[in-house]
This record gives C-alpha cells, structure tokens and sequence, in this order.
C-alpha cells in the first residue's frame, strides 16, 4: 500500500506557511488535475502544465504545494495571467473577488529536476523505496505521491487525467485506467486517467513490454522490462485469481485496471489500482504466492477504503489476515496455526516496553518493532474478533464497511460499529484493551489439579496474568489417552479460578494450543531466530584471527542489515568473559582460541572448510551459514555465527540474511538460499502434565 509518511511530511512542513484565507484541506470541494508531463531522462528533469479545476468561493486566494526545488513559470486562470508566489514548496496565488463565484481553471507550467540518490547496495529494508521519493534517469522514473511533483492542494482527494511524453520506447504507469500508449516522431505518450479521488498520485516509467488479460469488469496488465517478460503470464494469472477471490469475500473490485509494474530498484509498494516490485523482487519465488496478494488486497483495504489515520492505521493489519495468513489457513489448519504463532513469536522477542504502543497510534512501519505491532498484533486482533462473533458476522462486517466506506476513510471505531451490529454485542471493551491499549497478557498456571469423581474427573486451578489484566475466552485443551476435550475460560482480573469436567483421567493441560489469542510467549516457546538479533539491546561483532581480508566490512554490512542499535566489532583477542552475559554475540567467522559460547544443536558439524546441516555437507567455496543460537554463558542472550567458505557471495548473503528473520538458521550456496529451519523449542509453561497412574 501506498505508505503515507512521505506525504505527511511534505504536507506538514508546507502547511505550516499556508496563508490563513487559502483554500484549505476543510473546504471539502472536489478537485480534478488534466496535467501533462514531460519527461527528460537524461537531464533527471520534467516539465509540467496542469489544469487545476477547483472550487474556490470565499477563498482569498489558492495554496498549492509543489517541490521546492521547483521553477514556476506562469500561472493563468480562464487563461488571464496572475501574479503569484513561490517560496518553501508553496505556490500562493492571489484570488480576486471574481474568482470565487465558482469553479476555477487555473492553469500552472512548472519545471523541477528530481535525483534521489538510489543506494548501490540495498542492506537495511526498514524503509520499502530506501529514501528515494523521487528520481528521472535513463534507467527509470518513480516520482511517489508526496514528492512535488504535481502541485497539489493540500488535503484534497482529486481526480486526474494524467498525459506522459517521454522518449520513444518509455511508457508510463499510474493509478487509474490506461487509456492507450502511442509512439510518434520518436516521443511516447501515454494516457491515464483516474475515475476515483485519489490521496495523491505516484508515477512509474521505464521501456516497458505490456502484457494484458482483460476480464468482464477489469484489465490486469503488467508492465515489465523485456527480459522479465517470461513472468509475466503467472502474474497475470495469480492477479486474476486474487482479484476474484477478493471480490466474493468483499465485495466488486473498485477499479477499472490493476496493473504489476517492475521498478529498476527493489521496491514493494501497493498503489491504487497499480503494484511497484523491484526487479529482483518479482523474481522471488514466493511473491507470486504471498506479497502479490497482499498488495492486491490493498486495492479493498487502504486503497479502496481508506484510512483514518488520526485513529491509527488498520488496514496493514487487515491485509495481513486476508492476506499472508488466510492463505495459509486455506492450505490447513496446521498452516494457520504455524502463521500465527509466528505472529506471537515476533511480538514477543521484537516488542518491549521502551518500543510498543498501542494500535490506534500505529501509522506506518518504520522498522521490524513497528511492524510486528502494526502488521502482526493487527492481524491476530482481526482474527480474535472473527473467533469471538463468528464467521458470518465477521464477513458481513467487513462487507459493510466496504460498501459504506468505499473512496472514504475509515477507523477502527467504524469496524466496531459494523462488527457489533451484524454480531449484536457490545464490542467496546474489545476494541479499548487490544486497539487503545499497548501490549499483550502473559498467562501462567497456578495450582492445576485432578480429582476423580463418581464417573468423571474434575481439573481445577487458576490461570494468573498480570495488570493491566485482559477480559477475553482463553482456550484450554484438555487431553487424555483416547480423548480430547477444548473449553473456553473467561479470564478477568489477575487470576481466575477454573474448573472443568471430563470423562477420562486427563494426562494434559495446555492454554491456547492453536494459538488464537494474542499474548507474550515465554522464552522456552521461542527458538533463538534472525529476529532475536535485531531486537537486541547490544550486540558485539566478533572477527576471528584469520578472518578474510574483507571481514570487518562484512560484520559492518551484516549490523546495517540487522538494523542493530547498538553494535561494537571486535577481535577475538579482544572478548572478555563479562561480554558474554552482558551482550550479544555475532561471530563472524569460527573463532581460533575462543570456544564457540553455545551448544550445538544435533546433527550440526562446523568446521572451517566445512559445515554439515540436516545430513548434508556442504563444502564448496561459495557456501555459507547462518546460525542463532542459546548462549552457554546466559540464558537470555543468544550468539549467532556467519560461517561463508569463502568471500564469494559472503556480502551478498549478509544483506539477505535480515528478510528471514523466523529462523534459526539459514545455508546459501552460490548466494541463494539452500536450506532453512528453526532448532527446537523446549516445553511451554502453558502445559502441564500429569503422571499416569
């Protein structure tokens, strides 16, 4: 989805120079952009002529925001030239006293260069288009909604109609429908136009090959550079299939095209109506089968409805369930529940006290904390509604808010609304604990018990949480040797008393064990991951005696990947007994004096020439692993080594090691990824057992 932070920021930092008697983002009134474009690829520059139709009664005069590096070079209105004013990214224009009869035609020819910088590596994935906000090269263009590149009046939700000369060959993408791309006297022109009022306007061009499959109501396109051209038919036929499934769980697709764009850096943005993916990204096997449908459900939740964000941003959250889980839920149960312990898993190890807060102030992820609160907690929020009012009142919820809200935005105050008048409960404290509150319970046992009756057994005990305390049916399962029972407790206060009946002698006890309630997980439920790295506190980085010669830059590239807060790297010479329990450790490399500080899992060999995985060796030059594991010096800290056979690849491999941050350890050979698991975990506290008799 089209992330929002670049926009507020350019709007904010405009906005606080706006003239008092400006049309303002109050005004409400429609506005519709004709706007042409030209694009200069190799001087990084565009010119612009935009018609701007705006209703402007009882306005002094119109504000509108456009880069500041910008060059306005005339303004007319019903095409009678006007005096204006440009400064700090805001064109003022003076309105007289005829102007405000009705709707406006001001016209604006502008100039303005756009250069951001596109980085040559790309370690840290915090921030989905690594800073860049705006770029014409000969390579390709990107000017995303928010840069300036078209002036914008601040606050509105306008319509455009949107026409792109570049050089023969370069076809321009955005929102909205196609309305054709024409070649003539060596210049390219393509045609867009947006039949909705959109939050703002990103533009794509490059030497685009397209490739369409028109459906009865939509036309799904992709627009990718000749040598991806062969991906582009499971594309089409993933969107196509996405896009149906979509509209029978909410309602009619709510554009006229949806289009796959390739980008000439890696990107993952969701426009509306349009997906921009690097051209490393769509070749990753799994985007076809996760990533695509997360974004095309984006069109519905964020694109289509829009968001509130003054109430916290929910659709990440929703998309996510709809999305990345959903279809794991589809395959088996067995997948759901794997997808949303790992939801718990991330929360737990990723989220503390100094960084969490509460869903209703989430607007964006901007690093792995964030996104485990906004995309995961979200997620798992959406699916405890769903368990607690049903299946049918959950869809006809989510129907409803879409019908109603479709172009509009949305908060979670209106899901609520929605949720309790197809559920006919009160859903009030629901939403006050898990959307305005932070955090998460952490259950425990006090006390679990057995009694045999005349022709039962009867479990008593307590389940204890800690304030603030959460009200919420907590699962419990309870299974003997030939049967198994599930029950429901309503917990409330710090500790709630239970008792149960069942038929036979119940060998075990567990809380939750299809993991469908959000809560903290304890350290013996979660395997040491990539993730247990990047939510460290201090990490020291620590380079053999031999290390290669490129070492030190590599453990430096593997901390800007990790996104560590607070890293040191050290030579093995240099690690003191205290560091162990006091920090972190990445090994970048096996030690020479130093024991490796963790207990190898079974079947694990590593050597220096070699290393062996799941009965597998490996040995060639270009192999590598990556392994977290338990330190033997704390319980709490974990070391991590990076083992590459050789230098080849090895940078290549610590900038993807970050993208899989659920697991224990990860083998690449040749730079790709081989092999990948997570160690096992040790007994829950959240099961109890009782000795047979």
């Amino acid at each position: 989805m089209l992330r929002k932070t670049i926009l507020a920021l350019f709007l904010c930092a405009a906005m606080s120079s706006l003239h008092p008697f400006a049309l303002s983002a109050e005004s409400g009134r429609s506005v519709h952009h004709d706007l042409k474009i030209v694009l200069n690829p190799s001087e990084a520059t565009l010119s612009g002529l935009d018609t701007v139709t705006v209703d402007a009664r009882n306005a002094s005069s119109l504000a509108l925001l456009l880069t500041q590096t910008a060059s306005v070079h005339s303004v007319s209105i019903s095409g009678n030239s006007r005096t204006f004013s440009f400064k700090n990214a805001q064109l003022l224009i003076p309105l007289k006293s005829s102007d405000r009869n009705g709707p406006l035609l001001v016209t604006i020819h502008y100039s303005a260069a756009f250069h951001d910088p596109v980085p040559d590596t790309f370690a840290n994935t915090d921030n989905p288009g690594y800073g860049v906000t705006g770029i014409i090269s000969e390579r390709g263009t990107f000017l995303q909604a928010g840069a300036g590149w078209y002036p914008e009046i601040p606050g509105s939700r306008p319509t455009f109609r949107l026409l792109v000369e570049a050089p023969a060959g370069t076809l321009a993408v955005t929102s909205g429908r196609c309305l054709g791309h024409e070649t003539k006297k060596a210049r390219t022109f393509s045609e867009w136009e947006t039949g909705f009022p959109s939050e703002g306007l990103s533009l794509s061009a490059g030497p685009y090959a397209v490739t369409e499959k028109n459906r009865a109501d939509v036309t799904i396109a992709t627009y990718f550079f000749p040598e991806s051209a062969s991906l582009s038919q499971d594309y089409l036929d993933a969107a196509a299939k996405y896009i149906e499934l979509y509209k029978e769980l909410i309602g009619p697709y709510p554009f006229q095209q949806f289009s796959i764009v390739e980008n000439f850096f890696p990107t993952g943005y969701g426009f509306p109506s349009y997906t921009l993916l690097g051209s490393t990204v769509i070749r990753l096997p799994f985007i076809i089968e996760t990533s695509l449908g997360h974004e095309i459900a984006h069109s519905w939740w964020g694109n289509g409805v829009l968001v509130d964000y003054r109430q916290g941003n929910w659709c990440e959250g929703l998309a996510t369930y709809l999305a990345d889980y959903l279809y794991k839920e589809r395959i088996s149960e067995e997948e759901g529940r794997q997808y949303r312990l790992q939801i718990l898993r991330n929360f737990t190890t990723l989220v503390n006290p100094g960084n969490d807060f509460p869903l209703s102030q989430f607007k964006g992820r901007y690093d792995p904390p964030s996104q485990a609160i906004g995309y995961g907690k979200a997620a798992m929020v959406f699916h405890m509604l769903r368990r607690s009012i049903g299946d049918r009142a959950f869809w006809d919820g989510l129907r409803d808010v879409y019908r109603a809200k479709l172009f509009k935005e949305a908060s979670w105050k209106d899901f609520q609304i929605a949720f309790e008048r197809r559920a006919g409960v009160s859903l009030q404290y629901f939403f006050e604990q898990w959307v305005s509150r932070k955090g998460a319970p952490q259950f425990s046992f006090q006390n679990p018990a057995i009694k045999k009756q005349e022709v039962s057994w009867t479990v008593t005990g307590s389940v204890v949480q800690k304030e603030p305390s959460y009200e919420l049916d907590l699962p419990i399962r309870l299974s003997a040797p030939s049967s198994r029972q599930d029950n429901k407790i309503l917990v409330r206060g710090t500790e709630t008393a239970f008792k149960v009946s069942l038929q036979d002698r119940p060998s075990r006890l567990v809380v939750d064990p299809e993991c469908d309630v959000m809560r903290i997980l304890y350290p013996s439920e979660i395997p040491p991951s990539v993730n247990s790295l990047k939510a460290s506190s201090s990490v020291l980085l620590v380079l053999p005696k031999t290390a290669f010669s490129q070492s030190k830059e590599i453990a430096g590239l593997l901390a800007e990947s990790l996104s560590l807060k607070k890293f040191r790297i050290l030579s093995e010479d240099e690690l003191k007994d205290r560091d162990l329990k006091e920090n972190d450790i990445l090994l970048v490399g096996l030690t020479e004096n130093v024991s490796p500080p963790f207990k190898k899992p079974e079947g694990l060999v590593l050597q220096k020439q070699r290393f062996k995985v799941n009965g597998k060796d490996y040995d060639r030059p270009s192999d590598s692993f990556f392994g977290v594991f338990r330190s033997s010096a704390h319980e709490e800290r974990v070391v991590a080594l990076f083992q590459p056979l050789s230098e080849k690849n090895a940078d290549e491999v610590a900038r993807k090691i970050t993208h899989y941050g659920r697991y224990s350890y990860l083998v690449f050979r040749e730079g790709r990824n081989e092999a990948r698991g997570t160690w096992p975990v040790g007994e829950s506290p959240m099961v109890y057992h009782w000795e047979e008799e």
